[in-house]
């Protein structure tokens, strides 16, 4: 490890408190908002996978996207099983690394491609995002894909302070025409 790593990689160990990893994943969230996605507020639980939770999902247009984000510590084939899981319920799955890996030495670049998932480099200090391949559209299965469209309406609906009481109100006025 390089020395500014390693002092990094210490201070997590000695001061447990301080989470450089909070500050990266959410200017990478801002970085994603300001391309125009529609973010969940918090991780997705995909409920009955072996990896059910996704530590971004976020909705551009009509479809659906998954993002595994690792840092420059956590390990990237962890991800493969975790972004298959994923497949089942969005359109798109990004692994998203602070890490940068070449593909002609590293084995993990030839299964994500496999799998269809895109490999994004983060690059925090610079607030760069480097798309080194763009993913591949899944066939997320129909129950599946309808459990996220619901959750996302579900907390969209919530946002706009479009809620039950509301909407009975709007049909009290109305039959007050009748």
């Amino acid at each position: 490890m390089q020395s500014a790593e390693l002092s990094r990689f210490e201070e997590n160990l000695w001061f447990p408190t301080y989470q450089p990893r909070p500050r990266c994943y959410d200017r990478f969230k801002q970085h994603l908002l300001e391309r125009g996605f529609a973010l969940y507020p918090r991780e997705f639980d995909c409920i009955i996978t072996k990896h059910p939770l996704v530590d971004i999902a976020a909705k551009m247009g009509s479809h659906y996207w998954a993002f595994e984000y690792k840092s420059e510590f956590d390990n990237v084939a962890n991800s493969i099983e975790q972004l298959k899981c994923y497949s089942l319920f969005f359109d798109y799955v990004v692994l998203v690394s602070e890490r940068v890996f070449d593909h002609r030495s590293s084995k993990n670049y030839w299964n994500l491609k496999k799998l269809g998932a895109g490999i994004w480099f983060y690059v925090p200090e610079q607030e760069k995002c480097i798309e080194k391949v763009f993913p591949q559209f899944q066939t997320a299965g129909k129950p599946f894909k309808r459990f996220v469209r619901r959750k996302f309406y579900a907390h969209f609906k919530a946002i706009q302070g479009d809620s039950s009481q509301s909407r009975s109100l709007r049909q009290s006025r109305l039959t007050d025409f009748v």
